[in-house]
């Protein structure tokens, strides 16, 4: 018996540390309201993967670390499930407990934030929502959003990868 559970919980470590995290800093005076999209972008976007429980919150000033969909329930705030694609036509929700979730944090990597931002009372700021990180399957990926006359959003946002981990940074 030894010798069988020395080996699965070996595979489920391995496993969970092959899971990409995702690290969101708050240095706003507002309050940041996320949706995490991830994706296999090698393959047309599929699987696809994206938190069910939105906005995701962060206070002014706050950070949150997510080590990837499985045990996402552990975090504050928790993202207690997931919605799963895995094709156009085959889609279902999955708790964050659900083993399928360590297999697709091993496929999958964080994809991009649909996020926006309302002042401490909770109204929405003027250019405050926007996406970043890899807004449609294979097309390059929006790393900054800076202000300008155009878009004259309240902050300043970065998104990038480092190893395993993805950065969303906004300030």
């Amino acid at each position: 018996m030894k010798k069988l559970i020395l080996p699965l919980f070996l595979a489920s470590a391995l496993g969970l540390s092959a899971q990409k995290k995702i690290n969101i800093f708050n240095y706003t005076a507002y309050n940041l309201s996320n949706s995490l999209v991830g994706s296999n972008q090698a393959n047309n976007c599929y699987p696809s993967v994206s938190g069910t429980n939105h906005p995701i919150p962060v206070a002014p000033g706050g950070a949150v670390t997510y080590n990837g969909y499985y045990g996402s329930h552990l975090q504050n705030p928790p993202i207690n499930s997931w919605n799963v694609e895995l094709s156009p036509t085959s889609s279902s929700t999955q708790p964050s407990t659900s083993p399928l979730l360590i297999t697709l944090g091993k496929t999958t990597d964080w994809m991009m934030n649909k996020f926006s931002l309302s002042d401490p009372s909770g109204a929405p700021l003027y250019y405050s929502g926007a996406s970043i990180g890899m807004i449609g399957c294979n097309t390059p990926i929006i790393s900054d959003l800076t202000p300008s006359a155009a878009t004259p959003y309240p902050f300043t946002a970065f998104w990038f990868p480092v190893g395993n981990e993805t950065y969303f940074v906004i300030q």
